[in-house]
């Protein structure tokens, strides 16, 4: 998946395009670090707990560091049957998307990705090829609420995505110790459907995603 599922997890296909905005709009220089300076999630499918996802900030100045770590795994009995290892440092400057590095080992196949911004957009290397996304792109690492009103790429292999991202209105929403909180719900409609939520605080606060194998996860966050 991408960021959650990706930033992440079962299918490459987990990635969504919002409206397209300005790169100058507030939602792509929009900077919400959480004031704890760190998210953390529990993943679950059908109920059980497949691995975590953790998203930890560093500031300095006028730039922000995201770091991005995703781990999942599959097993029956003693058997591993799929295992996900996303991990990246996603970088704003001035309020801006700047950069992002990922490596991806998605049950046993390796993706890396290098992104960067340039005078002509969002520069975008990965397998080979370089793609240009336009200005106001984001990487969908799902932590950042402005990804929901933004263009999207996915940043395990930098494809440019087309699906959007419909505001559904408030909702409540349960987190990992069984604590409900409100929080703002919107739904990405196209082929993979993903649905993130954010509190009052803008914070990612939960994931839901329907994968291709019929399964559907769940983000609850720590």
């Amino acid at each position: 998946m991408q960021g959650a599922p990706t930033g992440y997890g079962l299918t490459r296909r987990m990635f969504v395009r919002a409206a397209a905005v300005a790169a100058t709009s507030p939602a792509a220089r929009a900077m919400p670090a959480p004031q704890t300076n760190a998210l953390a999630f529990q993943v679950m499918r059908h109920g059980t707990v497949i691995g975590t996802h953790a998203v930890w900030f560093e500031t300095a100045g006028k730039t922000l560091a995201a770091h991005l770590d995703c781990k999942l795994r599959i097993s029956f009995g003693p058997i591993t049957v799929f295992r996900y290892h996303h991990k990246g440092l996603e970088r704003w400057e001035n309020g801006r998307f700047a950069a992002l590095d990922t490596t991806t080992d998605n049950n046993g196949t390796a993706l890396s990705l290098s992104a960067r911004r340039t005078p002509a957009g969002i520069e975008i290397r990965s397998g080979g090829i370089t793609r240009v996304a336009p200005a106001g792109a984001l990487p969908l690492t799902h932590w950042n609420q402005a990804c929901m009103s933004a263009p999207l790429f996915n940043p395990q292999d930098g494809t440019l995505l087309e699906e959007t991202a419909q505001f559904q209105g408030q909702d409540r929403v349960m987190l990992a110790d069984g604590q409900i909180v409100a929080a703002r719900h919107y739904a990405m409609r196209g082929a993979a459907p993903i649905e993130d939520w954010y509190d009052a605080a803008q914070t990612w606060t939960a994931l839901r995603a329907h994968v291709k194998d019929g399964s559907v996860l769940e983000y609850r966050r720590t």
